[in-house]
């Protein structure tokens, strides 16, 4: 009987002991086993512990122990900084009671926002499939230096320190499955291309404005803008509502260093390009200051061709004019081009490989300098008239565009009473120029480009990027 009471004793005893007592020192579910740290930044963790305590903070990637200590209502706050990428590594906690994080890497980190499109898992909606997917979700390997983060849909009327929902995972065919198409197929290129680890942060909402990944400090900027009532508990569409999803699914993860941004939205926007051409450098300006880097890369997604409501009519058309001016306008960003992306019918199209591959595209290019390929699409750099004749001069076409030899679908020309009229259309001499032209418009104002709502068309550079719509004022 002794010897029952002693056995009892020592389970007991090894049932409280630190390593697998509950930790007095806690973090937000930012942070979490199999995370990817940004490598070679400063990176500020909080979270709580015994009130006015001391904390012991110790990665394994540095022979340095770094110490803080908590408030009186128990906060701490505390900086590490990343050394170059690697891993799997461990990072300790202890206020006297220790606290692990175990299987981090250090690498390359992307935040990956906007509405539907972005949100649009790799398995697709039901009955909308995503093209291709089913042997990136069948080969997952959770070995693969490739980790991924899903927030959940959350809002908030007022700024979040914590509290997001969600979890750093490891590759599995359910974790492919159910991650963001787009931002999916960007990292898997991304991460074979630079072979370092590569961490997403996915934060996207179907349906929703820009608006509502944007502060209130920001907004106030636009006297347009209706704010939303700090005390409101209910809203109708909680994604169309100024701040919301800023203040819960994005402003959580200060101290979070990313290389930058991708961004899938504008849909919910189409109704109002100009009001749009004003929140978008604001926002940017914005998530480039919370994530304490002013040059922060963010490359966006042209919305694809959609008949939405009328394939003939001009509202995405113009949209996706103001997304073109944009890339123009704003520094540090790119666009990846969608004509040959899109679907009449559906407002989700298939073909996110092309779109994840073509943001990968412009970050291996304008973020980490690789050279050799073609990164973007023919972009519309200028036009003149010749006898009756347009020249339309693309950049990003110099080493040939495609088809050559035959006629080339979408283009049509304006005349001065506004009148819209197909037009012909030829690459020049394997060149950077098309020509346009109608034989019964000798005196164009306007050359037009896949500019309606869903236009089919086939204008490439040499590598199968398409070129973006356009229209252009002849002068």
């Amino acid at each position: 009987m002794k010897q029952f009471f002693l056995s009892c004793a020592a389970l007991l005893v090894a049932c409280i002991t630190p390593s697998t007592a509950i930790a007095k020192v806690t973090l937000t579910s930012i942070w979490g086993d199999n995370m990817v740290l940004q490598q070679q930044a400063d990176v500020r963790f909080t979270g709580t512990a015994k009130k006015n305590s001391k904390i012991t903070i110790k990665a394994s990637w540095s022979d340095k122990r770094i110490m803080t200590q908590s408030d009186s209502n128990g906060r701490w706050q505390a900086t590490l900084h990343t050394t170059s990428a690697g891993g799997p590594y461990s990072i300790t906690f202890s206020d006297g009671e220790v606290l692990t994080l175990r299987n981090i890497l250090l690498g390359e980190v992307w935040f990956c926002s906007g509405q539907s499109n972005m949100e649009m898992p790799v398995r697709g909606f039901k009955g909308q499939p995503v093209y291709g997917c089913q042997p990136y979700i069948v080969s997952a390997n959770p070995h693969r230096q490739l980790r991924l983060y899903t927030v959940q849909r959350d809002w908030s009327t007022t700024p979040k320190t914590e509290g997001v929902k969600g979890q750093w995972m490891e590759l599995s065919s359910q974790a492919v499955g159910d991650f963001s198409a787009t931002a999916y197929f960007f990292g898997d290129l991304l991460q074979r291309s630079i072979n370092v680890p590569v961490g997403l942060i996915h934060s996207s909402w179907s349906a929703s404005k820009i608006e509502a990944w944007m502060s209130r400090q920001t907004l106030q900027q636009f006297s347009e803008v209706k704010l939303p009532d700090v005390n409101q508990s209910k809203f109708g569409w909680e994604a169309g509502t100024p701040t919301l999803l800023w203040n819960a699914m994005v402003n959580p993860w200060k101290g979070f260093p990313v290389r930058g941004v991708i961004w899938y939205q504008g849909e919910a926007n189409v109704s109002n390009p100009a009001l749009y051409k004003r929140l978008f450098p604001a926002m940017v300006r914005q998530w480039r200051t919370f994530f304490e880097n002013n040059d922060m890369p963010i490359y966006y997604v042209q919305i694809a061709p959609y008949q939405a409501g009328g394939k003939d009519k001009l509202e995405w058309a113009c949209f996706r004019q103001c997304q073109l001016e944009l890339m123009s306008e704003v520094p540090n960003v790119g666009m990846v081009t969608t004509t040959d992306a899109g679907s009449e019918l559906f407002i989700h199209p298939p073909y996110k490989i092309k779109v994840g591959e073509r943001l990968a595209y412009w970050a291996l290019a304008k973020t980490y300098g690789r050279s050799g390929f073609l990164y973007s699409g023919p972009i519309y750099k200028s036009c003149t008239l010749r006898d009756g004749v347009v020249e339309v001069t693309f950049e990003n076409g110099q080493e040939g565009m495609i088809p050559e030899n035959q006629e080339i679908r979408g283009f049509e020309l304006v005349d001065a009473s506004g009148k819209i009229y197909p037009a012909n259309a030829r690459i020049i001499n394997s060149s950077a120029k098309v020509k346009v032209w109608n034989d019964s418009v000798k005196q164009p104002t306007e050359v037009r480009y896949c500019f309606r709502n869903y236009m089919q068309a086939d204008l490439c550079n040499n590598a199968g990027l398409p070129a973006s719509p356009f229209r252009a004022e002849i002068k």
